[in-house]
């Protein structure tokens, strides 16, 4: 299983349909929240999401999608977050933590995988570091 750290934290990299995601939990886990925050965010602001854009619910027969990460989808299904649905449950979340939480989600986890095409040569850690400084740069 892949893991980037987070907040001096290992998270897994999971994908689905070909773009990384994030549960609830690891959400709640990295921002070090109480459980159940990102949850009940997502739920105050539902009718803002974008079903198949910022979130999606793996259902229970495609559990194999994502068993091979080390996370269990329950038989209801289980709500993923893309880059996008990410920084909509975070959007409240201000505090210094988050501020750094956020970049390092955004910069070492959801982008990385865009720096390095499938089916192209693999770049050098260098030409990956300056692609990720300019990206940092564009964001700011």
């Amino acid at each position: 299983m892949n893991a980037v750290t987070i907040n001096n934290k290992q998270f897994p990299t999971l994908e689905y349909k070909n773009q990384r995601v994030v549960t609830f939990e690891m959400i709640d886990e990295v921002h070090e929240r109480p459980n159940g925050l990102a949850k009940a965010t997502f739920h105050r602001n539902k009718h803002r999401f974008v079903e198949g854009v910022d979130t999606y619910v793996i259902d229970y027969t495609e559990k194999y999608v994502i068993d091979t990460f080390g996370v269990d989808v329950p038989p209801r299904g289980l709500r993923v977050f893309t880059e996008s649905g990410y920084l909509m449950i975070v959007k409240s979340f201000n505090d210094d933590l988050a501020w750094q939480v956020q970049r390092e989600l955004v910069n070492s986890y959801f982008r990385i995988k865009q720096l390095i095409p499938e089916r192209s040569p693999l770049k050098s850690k260098a030409e990956i570091l300056a692609e990720m400084a300019q990206m940092h740069l564009e964001h700011e």
